[in-house]
């Protein structure tokens, strides 16, 4: 009686080996990104059977230069610095600093003082290249913003894209709501705005107005009913801190 040999389990470790919980190797990254944008790995190994010893290139020089004969242009090298450039070009939602220990979480094997020395890196390269931008430390991480010299683009674009433009009638209703909220939808022309269903949803379209349930005032009915009120979208296009810094309503115009 045969019996078929046991298939060895998979025990590899480090780079070759499945991820640590709450973190992704670097090769898997480097797969990922290599793979978008149509390159080798720089991290694969020459055959399945060996196993080479992952070295991470610190020069730098952060764009791989082609043989003296190649026709196409250079493409960017995959490694732990590039990836933390990509990552700090997309951000974190309302300008917040990139931590090193979030990146480093991010990449197995490279710690966060790594991460710090790459963002420095980073820092000088844009520095000798008169790059308009920079990397920064600010709190506690760091951050990918413009220079001083160029801040003056980014304001111009910004209020290009936060210009909203409103007729009468829609100013009306959003003063009526900024005032008296949250306004129920049938308490409208009571407080003499007459504005149409297609205005209001304009401005609910446009992130100046939400719709909210609240209980009905009438103790008779347990039905929640419609309500408008402003959103922070609002205090940013009039420029408020908080509804608190509206002027009085019966106060002369300025």
């Amino acid at each position: 009686m045969t019996t078929e040999p046991r298939k060895a389990k998979n025990t590899s470790s480090g780079f070759d080996g499945p991820p640590a919980e709450g973190g992704l190797s670097i090769d898997r990254l480097a797969q990922a990104f290599a793979a978008m944008m149509g390159e080798q790995d720089p991290y694969e190994s020459p055959s399945k059977g060996t196993q080479g010893v992952v070295e991470i290139d610190s020069s730098p020089d952060l764009d791989e230069t082609g043989s003296p004969t190649a026709s196409h242009a250079p493409t960017c090298r995959v490694n732990p610095r590039s990836i933390l450039e990509a990552l700090l070009f997309v951000g974190l939602p309302r300008g917040k600093p990139l931590s090193s220990q979030q990146v480093s979480k991010l990449m197995r094997g490279v710690r966060s003082v790594e991460i710090d020395e790459f963002a420095q890196e980073l820092s000088r390269f844009y520095e000798v290249n008169g790059c308009p931008y920079q990397v920064v430390s600010e709190g506690s991480g760091w951050i990918l913003r413009l220079r001083e010299e160029y801040k003056q683009y980014g304001a111009i674009l910004e209020a290009k894209t936060r210009r909203v433009r409103l007729d009468v009638g829609a100013l009306d209703a959003l003063a009526v709501v900024a005032w008296n909220q949250p306004v129920a939808r049938e308490d409208l022309s009571k407080l003499g705005c007459d504005a149409s269903p297609a205005v209001m949803r304009q401005l609910v379209r446009r992130g100046l107005l939400e719709l909210v349930k609240l209980p009905c005032a009438d103790e008779k009915t347990s039905e929640d009913l419609l309500h408008y009120q402003t959103t922070s979208r609002f205090l940013e296009v009039f420029q408020l801190r908080s509804l608190s810094d509206l002027p009085n309503p019966h106060d002369p115009p300025r």
